[in-house]
């Protein structure tokens, strides 16, 4: 029971997807969960712009409608928007049906509101699962994204050791889990951020968002 709740890749509960199709060519998909940040999200997007590198961001959104000008700048600046739930419970997987269904459907409602767009990808708070999670993600018409790279940023104090978990651990095809919102802030995260993408850059590997197959690849490259 404990596999089928809190294993971010199992497949019991519901349908997910940790890796990306990068066709011939090395590629990973940067995320970032929990946000909109007010301080950290906005680092973030200037390290991608600079680097012209295009991610997903799972947003909570209760925080989403009280910064929608930082969703609506990582929209139009190339990036993909996914659903987070609406308040992030940490006991999501004893949920009530209504509140599970609550909690997906004000995420859904408060993304589109902001950017204009409903979200396809949804992935849920630590990755937990709740048995009716599937049932009720296939009624919203939502992906399940999981991740196969963690990170561990919400725990690792130095952007040193940070930097070689990704770098001594990351496969082609990986998603990659980071957070651009943490209470103690997210100043790990960023300072390893410029460097990881140019020393996996320098591998060949390419940047694209959770949906990628070459379609979308070739769309990212183009903007």
């Amino acid at each position: 029971m404990l596999y089928l709740l809190f294993h971010p890749r199992n497949q019991w509960l519901v349908g997910n997807r940790s890796w990306v199709d990068c066709g011939s060519r090395p590629c990973v998909a940067l995320t970032f969960d929990d946000g909109p940040s007010p301080v950290d999200t906005p680092r973030v997007l200037d390290i991608l712009r600079e680097k012209n590198v295009k991610a997903t961001f799972f947003v909570v959104g209760e925080r989403a409608e009280q910064q929608p000008e930082i969703v609506r700048r990582a929209c139009r600046e190339g990036h993909l928007v996914g659903n987070h739930t609406w308040s992030h419970p940490s006991l999501f997987c004893f949920l009530t049906p209504a509140r599970l269904r609550s909690e997906i459907e004000r995420g859904e409602d408060s993304i589109q509101r902001i950017s204009g767009s409903r979200p396809h990808y949804f992935r849920s708070p630590v990755g937990l699962r709740h048995p009716l999670l599937g049932l009720y993600l296939r009624e919203a018409g939502l992906e399940y994204i999981s991740w196969r790279l963690r990170t561990y940023d919400t725990i690792l104090w130095k952007s040193r050791d940070l930097t070689n978990r990704i770098l001594d651990n990351v496969a082609s095809g990986d998603i990659i889990l980071l957070h651009d919102r943490l209470a103690s802030g997210a100043d790990v995260m960023l300072n390893a951020l410029p460097g990881v993408i140019d020393r996996l850059r320098s591998r060949g590997f390419e940047f694209v968002l959770v949906g990628a197959g070459p379609d979308i690849r070739a769309q990212v490259a183009a903007k």
